[in-house]
């Protein structure tokens, strides 16, 4: 009967996160290994490559990101409330949980998947905004729902701006002075019914664009 294994795979993704966030994509196999108090073979015996660790761990940040994203709507009766509740748990999302921001920038998707072979890793990567892009529909359509450019302006305004305006300080404290900046940005889209229609597509992973 085989050892239980002594490390799970939480254990390499967290050592992986630590490694990502002191050496960026440069993180390399010995190190998660120095990092998470084990072998290499420990490391091998969950994982095929470091590019299937990376990835693994940018899906985790990302699905941990999601899941707040979209409770922050489902905690809002009110529709407009439940979009800048959206907008705002990104920052809060980054301010909280810093390590897991710079894991967010790890990769894009469309670009991922330019490179991903096929296979149960490549499915989960090509699946992994379903649930935002639903959300994002539904309240888009209930916020306008005459406006053929509903979904692109909730996007604009929930997704692209307030993960722009965070991104350059992932990783480093947020100033409390973003949250009010992206409140104020996302009203700005959200209420403005003459303004001119960005066509954005909302199938890019949130928040890696």
């Amino acid at each position: 009967m085989p050892r239980p294994s002594r490390f799970t795979t939480d254990d390499v993704l967290d050592a992986a996160l630590r490694a990502v966030v002191e050496n960026g994509r440069d993180a390399t196999i010995s190190m998660i290994a120095d990092r998470m108090g084990g072998p290499v073979g420990s490391i091998y015996h969950r994982f095929g490559s470091r590019e299937e660790i990376l990835v693994r761990l940018w899906l985790r940040c990302i699905r941990r990101f999601q899941a707040g994203f979209i409770r922050a709507a489902e905690e809002q009766d009110d529709t407009f409330e439940a979009l800048l509740a959206c907008a705002v748990s990104i920052p809060r999302f980054c301010a909280e949980h810093p390590d897991e921001a710079v894991g967010l920038s790890l990769y894009r998707q469309e670009l991922l998947l330019a490179t991903l072979p096929s296979g149960a890793l490549r499915d989960e990567v090509a699946e992994l905004n379903i649930g935002v892009i639903d959300l994002m529909t539904r309240l888009a359509r209930r916020q306008y729902p005459d406006a053929q450019d509903a979904v692109e302006r909730v996007d604009l305004a929930i997704r692209v701006i307030p993960y722009g305006i965070v991104r350059g300080l992932l990783g480093r404290p947020i100033p409390a002075l973003i949250e009010p900046a992206v409140i104020a940005a996302a009203k700005a889209v959200l209420s403005d019914e003459t303004a001119a229609t960005a066509r954005w597509h909302p199938g890019a992973p949130a928040p890696t664009a």
